[in-house]
């Protein structure tokens, strides 16, 4: 990869610097800050061939509280590179696309650097982008999906995230705890979100026009989750299997005629070997786990057009309390799109969540003396140009790592985020 990495700057390098010297850079009104190409990238896009890449940097500063405050900011990154192929277009096969993402991620986590009491184990993380610590270059995505339109049919196989495709959830938030799918959070060491791939398959059935349900088969390999194993696609260490399924419910006019999202669902987990799965009270072997989950995104008012107004989410999860360390969580929160009208895309939102540890896995540990860590965010999400996002936050975590012993952390934050 080094090779590769030293071969590719430069010439990264001379392509923003042909493309600044022609005028198409830093255009405000272009969602791409490499612009157009001259109009060849809307070319290749209408014969099948979509670019997107960007980059994420979640900066945090803890201000007060925690374990260790006053140190300098923390920063943590994603860059992701990605391609779409409608291969309809591009070879006449009907319903069939190919993606393929790769990202890399690096930084520090101040969740576990100056947050967290090093005798209790981080829960939530106030960058996101450091879900899964220094993952490095991963491949993300190498998927082929076939749409049978006329049957409502839709097949998805290759390298996955879950969280893809089950209990999906935006991520406008900083903080993990209101970031995407919320099972790879606190059922994490089963269930692989994004950066993480496993091979896996998914088929969806649109039952009515707004009503779909479907079901997936993952492979469950936690050398997967290894920082150094980004890229290794054996399944020499797999373990069994894990199986989500999905109800989900898209009203167009629901709560004063607006549209909203539903979404329930369960996942049931084979992995037996005792490494990978056991009792936490007894620490004896188990041969399954499972857990279930429930969330909605719903728009309440509207002002204008499209999302503009105010918006409400949740999420809900519930967990096997014989093999987890997390045995729910409650996440609420709401959004507010266009607070200005010169800027509709802009957004202020707010959220609230609470992850409750087992008591199976609390009892006899005296550090463990709240029962739970919550997680305050309130954002910003400023556009000063459709390929640019600035996200000022202040988030307040209480009982961090669900003890009393470290005094609640407030946190600065600031997230940003580049389209190229």
């Amino acid at each position: 990869m080094s090779n590769l990495l030293k071969t590719s700057i430069p010439l990264f390098s001379l392509l923003i610097t042909q493309l600044h010297a022609a005028g198409h850079m830093f255009n405000k009104n272009s969602p791409y800050l490499l612009g157009d190409w001259q109009g060849k990238r809307t070319e290749l896009l209408n014969q099948g061939i979509k670019f997107d890449s960007n980059l994420m940097i979640d900066t945090a500063y803890l201000a007060d509280g925690g374990y260790d405050s006053g140190h300098s900011p923390k920063y943590a990154s994603q860059l992701l590179i990605g391609s779409t192929l409608d291969l309809e277009k591009l070879a006449n096969l009907t319903g069939l696309s190919l993606r393929a993402t790769i990202t890399a991620r690096q930084g520090q986590s101040l969740s576990s650097e100056d947050i967290s009491d090093p005798t209790a184990p981080q829960i939530a993380n106030v960058q996101a982008n450091y879900g899964r610590g220094n993952s490095k270059s991963r491949l993300t995505e190498f998927s082929l999906e076939k749409n049978f339109k006329d049957y409502g049919l839709s097949i998805k196989l290759g390298r996955l995230g879950i969280g893809t495709d089950f209990n999906v959830m935006s991520c406008e938030f900083q903080n993990n705890s209101f970031c995407a799918a919320q099972m790879g959070k606190w059922q994490s060491g089963i269930w692989y979100n994004s950066p993480i791939s496993q091979w896996g398959g998914r088929i969806k059935y649109q039952l009515q026009p707004e009503l779909s349900a479907q079901i997936g088969v993952y492979e469950y390999n936690p050398k997967n989750a290894l920082e150094r194993h980004g890229w290794n696609l054996n399944t020499d260490q797999a373990d069994g299997v894990t199986i989500p399924i999905e109800v989900m419910w898209q009203p167009r006019s629901f709560i004063n005629g607006l549209a909203g999202t539903y979404r329930i669902g369960a996942m049931y987990n084979s992995a037996d070997d005792l490494k990978n799965q056991k009792n936490i009270r007894t620490g004896k072997g188990e041969n399954h786990t499972y857990g279930a989950w429930f969330n909605f995104d719903q728009q309440l008012t509207s002002m204008g057009s499209g999302k503009q107004g105010l918006h409400s989410f949740a999420n809900f999860t519930f967990h096997n309390r014989n093999t987890n360390k997390v045995d729910h969580s409650q996440q609420i929160g709401l959004k507010y799109y266009g607070v200005f009208i010169s800027h509709p895309e802009d957004n202020l939102g707010f959220g609230l969540n609470r992850i409750h540890l087992n008591d199976r896995f609390t009892e006899g540990k005296a550090q463990f003396n709240a029962d739970a860590e919550y997680n305050v965010e309130l954002n910003y999400s400023y556009n000063p140009a459709k390929w640019l996002m600035l996200h000022p936050s202040l988030q307040y975590i209480v009982h961090p790592g669900a003890t009393k012993n470290k005094d609640n952390a407030w946190v600065f934050a600031l997230g940003t985020k580049i389209n190229f």
